[in-house]
């Protein structure tokens, strides 16, 4: 079954980080990150990130509440489970196919999957029998870019 399109060409990987980033921080029934959280999350500056929001909610990526913080738009959070799903299946797939440890893998797959094609994509999920969780335990959005239950794990 061919992947969904997603319109993820173009987008810069700091784009697909900050998206990934509100993805995992976003709390409560509104799915609200802060500035602070995703500052925590990737390093940055709080400034920084302000910055970004404001980007990211002029491409409707998000809904920007100053002082509030950001809730993913459908399209953000589309962008968001691409991102997350193959950065989970690479995690997956060095743990797996390439006998890397679990501790290893987090940063290998941050750098690769800003750049890998879905046809790629797809063939290391066949490759892998469709896996559901990644090694940290967290699981893997399928294909189709739904969100599926949590298990407990604590990686990105």
């Amino acid at each position: 079954m061919p992947l969904p399109p997603c319109s993820t060409r173009g987008d810069s990987e700091a784009v697909e980080d900050y998206v990934r980033a509100i993805f995992r921080t976003a709390r409560g029934p509104r799915q609200v990150a802060s500035t602070t959280e995703v500052a925590d999350f990737l390093g940055v500056t709080p400034a920084s990130v302000s910055n970004m929001f404001k980007k990211l909610a002029r491409r409707q990526l998000v809904l920007y509440l100053p002082y509030r913080g950001v809730s993913l738009t459908a399209e953000g959070e589309r962008l968001a489970l691409r991102v997350t799903r193959r950065h989970r299946l690479l995690e997956t797939f060095l743990v797996e196919a390439l006998g890397m440890s679990p501790e290893r893998v987090h940063a290998e797959a941050d750098r690769l999957e800003h750049h890998i094609s879905a046809e790629l994509e797809g063939l290391i999920a066949a490759r892998l029998g469709q896996p559901s969780l990644e090694p940290h335990g967290d699981p893997i959005p399928g294909p189709d870019l739904k969100r599926r239950a949590a298990s407990g794990g604590v990686r990105a």
